[in-house]
């Protein structure tokens, strides 16, 4: 079922690029004189999208958010217009699922995929951390908490018991607070009873880090308030967390990796972006280890981040960020059906265009360790 989880202004925001690229005036004024009919907009919003000098696409962009931010009835009253007025854009936008969520023992044989446990013996976990507020209060991440339980219902729907920090403050945890929370996710009774986890963190970061509440250090003898994502991997490896050993982890990191804005120019005569200077990050080398029964020490991760290397993420402080709000989305619509990897894969190319088309991001796959497909097939 589509888009289950998701607020309709939320739907309409997470679209908001494909409608502006995909929508022709002679619909956008349908729906404006709909809109209009129902009450959503007044004859001076209607005739300010219309203006004349107003491009066809800064149009859409002025209807679309013109009409989000009006909550979601007004916003569901777009969609079914749109479904009216375009039958070819609509369902590019808000496809339908379909399909069938039977899946048997069989197909996991066939299709090589991770065991699934029969839901009434498993108990899944998942860790979910969202550091919004920060001692700085330039740094307080506005729209996170919309990134939060968005997260939080997914995990949910797909049968996992929400983890979160059991010291500090609320939405204000610090680095030390991020890595007692991650050690202690690691000795959960639960995990072996579990067949996969999620470890979702949001905050600003830099690097290999995120940031905990107390940012960057002000007096010179301090440092800077940092969780290194590397102890996610040696907290839940093979030697250290055994009850996961052969079964998925999957992190996610909502963060910064670095300050660039991870855009370029592009060659004027053909298109091809032009060089940029820069280092490219050297791969994951960690070593096998062997322990009394011989298995891989780091084994069965993957990593989905916000942004490539050395750059921004982006976050809307009303809506949350697109990569959350895209991620959702996708599993809210495929989960049912697709391997994890491809689910990465099709928020990927939710950002092909940007967010917007003055911001550019492009989310992740990193430290990959799968051994074989994982379908997290919710409702077995």
């Amino acid at each position: 079922m589509p888009h289950l989880f998701l607020s309709v202004a939320q739907r309409l925001f997470n679209v908001r690029r494909q409608f502006v690229d995909g929508v022709t005036a002679p619909v956008i004024k349908d729906l404006l004189n709909d809109l209009l009919a129902d009450g959503v907009l007044n004859e001076r919003e209607r005739d300010s999208v219309l203006e004349e000098r107003r491009a066809r696409a800064d149009q859409a962009e002025c209807l679309i958010d013109m009409v989000r931010k009006k909550g979601n009835e007004a916003s569901q009253k777009l969609i079914d217009h749109l479904k009216t007025r375009d039958s070819k854009l609509h369902p590019v936008l808000f496809p339908s699922a379909g399909g069938s969520r039977s899946f048997s023992v069989k197909f996991l044989v066939q299709k090589e995929a991770y065991p699934v446990m029969p839901k009434s013996n498993r108990t899944r976990v998942a860790l979910l951390i969202n550091v919004r507020n920060f001692v700085n209060k330039k740094w307080i991440r506005e729209g996170s908490e919309k990134d939060d339980a968005a997260m939080a219902t997914l995990l949910t729907a797909l049968g996992y018991r929400v983890v979160r920090p059991e010291t500090g403050e609320p939405m204000k945890y610090t680095g030390e607070d991020i890595d007692k929370a991650v050690k202690d996710f690691a000795q959960l009774p639960d995990l072996s009873q579990t067949d996969s986890v999620f470890v979702v963190i949001m905050s600003h970061g830099i690097m290999g880090a995120v940031y905990g509440s107390r940012g960057k250090a002000v007096n010179p003898n301090e440092k800077d308030d940092l969780f290194p994502i590397d102890n996610i991997f040696e907290y839940l490896n093979a030697k250290n967390c055994p009850a996961l050993r052969d079964k998925p982890k999957v992190i996610i990191i909502q963060a910064c990796r670095g300050g660039n804005d991870g855009s370029t120019a592009a060659n004027k005569r053909d298109g091809a972006p032009a060089p940029t200077p820069g280092s490219h990050r050297p791969a994951d080398t960690d070593a096998l280890e062997e322990d009394d029964i011989k298995v891989h020490i780091e084994k069965d991760f993957i990593t989905f981040l916000s942004y490539t290397p050395g750059n921004v993420s982006w976050r809307d402080p009303d809506f949350g960020s697109p990569f959350i709000q895209y991620l959702v989305e996708v599993f809210n619509t495929f989960s049912h059906k697709d391997h994890l990897e491809k689910l990465f894969t099709q928020v990927m190319n939710r950002f092909k265009q940007g967010p917007t088309p003055t911001k550019r991001q492009m989310p992740v796959k990193d430290r990959c360790s799968l051994s074989t497909h994982f379908y997290l097939f919710p409702g077995l």
